[in-house]
């Protein structure tokens, strides 16, 4: 009579076959847990970048709102003298 090899109560070929599985499950949570932490270095990175774009973004809007604003004011300027060349042309006119 030949007597089986048993592990922890179960035969040997299951066991392997089990460790072989939690093996594999093991090593696919920590291969995620690495990706999840390359994802979140990503994002931190991601959020510095835009952050520092953002940054820019406002200095560059301020510049063309004071841009903008010394052209209106030159155009206004230039507005109100076409206005008063045309008050005195038509006072002129008798």
């Amino acid at each position: 009579m030949v007597k089986d090899s048993k592990i922890f109560g179960i035969p040997v070929v299951q066991a392997i076959s089990l460790a072989t599985f939690i093996a594999g499950v093991i090593s696919v949570w920590v291969h995620l847990e690495i990706q999840i932490a390359a994802i979140n270095v990503e994002i931190i990175n991601l959020k510095k970048n835009v952050e520092q774009h953002c940054a820019d973004n406002r200095k560059e809007l301020d510049a063309l709102k004071i841009d903008i604003k010394s052209d209106t004011r030159e155009i206004l300027k230039k507005i109100d003298e076409i206005q008063v060349y045309l008050r005195n042309q038509s006072n002129q006119k008798p």
